[in-house]
């Protein structure tokens, strides 16, 4: 049956999901676009101009930070009423009627959410990796793509021994809890925001505007306890910064999202007044 919730759940979502994914190509060609102007092609000849197309450049690239930021807030957005909507309004009523249980009517609606949030990040990543290989072969089009990505892997792996030199940090435990925080992270933030929402309808009145604060409550919460740690950190010299400030941040992110998550179900299953 989970299978079932799963699926229902992937396709009343699908259509928001892609059009962000949508969304996501076309700011990426609008920062594209921004690079194919005289002024960036000056960089490579030396003949630097400046006119009305770099202007609308400059814009376009302002455009697309903003795009791209609102598109992850959108998702967000888009997620938390979702969630809402399903399961504490007058359509909460179908939800809690199905013959499932509590934890699959949750876990589904995690799963789902956590994968379209991963799914945004990679395409952010990708987007954000696409234009500065944009920007790179605009300050030098004679080399080709192959040269290219060889000189910024040389340039990355350098940076990176310098790190390793310079702060102790340790390149391959770096990697593997950046992937890491990938496929965890999102499904913590979903429980996360799940939580808040859930914490919101604890009040008889504006539930609402209560969700709201509670979930920025909690991001504060989280911002002053990994600030906390890292200053534990610092003070007793416990390794490397960089890599301690990481598997801490990762750390405590999941922690919140599976108590967050038990908050969820406590609601769901014992304190559920729906609107």
């Amino acid at each position: 049956m989970l299978g079932k919730l799963i699926k229902y759940e992937w396709k009343s979502t699908c259509r928001m999901g892609l059009l962000m994914l949508g969304s996501m190509v076309l700011v990426t060609l609008l920062g594209w676009m921004a690079f194919q102007t005289p002024m960036w092609q000056g960089f490579n000849t030396g003949k630097y101009s400046f006119g009305w197309l770099d202007i609308f450049s400059l814009l376009t690239l302002l455009m697309y930070v903003v795009l791209l930021a609102g598109t992850n807030l959108c998702v967000t957005i888009y997620i938390g009423v979702h969630f809402y909507q399903t399961m504490y309004t007058d359509q909460g009523y179908l939800t809690h009627t199905l013959p499932v249980t509590k934890q699959q009517i949750l876990g589904s609606k995690l799963l789902v959410s956590g994968l379209w949030l991963m799914l945004i990040t990679i395409a952010m990543y990708l987007s954000a990796a696409f234009l500065g290989f944009t920007m790179l072969y605009s300050f030098a089009p004679d080399f080709t793509a192959a040269e290219l990505l060889k000189d910024v892997a040389d340039a990355v792996g350098f940076f990176m021994s310098r790190m390793r030199v310079e702060l102790g940090l340790d390149v391959v435990h770096w990697l593997w809890a950046l992937l890491v925080a990938l496929i965890l992270g999102p499904f913590s933030q979903a429980a996360i925001l799940f939580g808040a929402i859930s914490m919101g309808q604890l009040f008889s009145k504006h539930r609402v505007l209560m969700s709201v604060l509670c979930y920025i409550g909690i991001l504060v919460v989280n911002s002053i306890l990994n600030s906390l740690l890292r200053s534990i950190q610092t003070v007793l010299d416990l390794g490397s910064y960089m890599n301690f400030g990481l598997d801490m941040g990762i750390l405590l992110e999941v922690v919140m999202g599976v108590g967050l998550y038990i908050v969820s179900y406590y609601v769901i299953n014992r304190k559920l007044n729906l609107e």
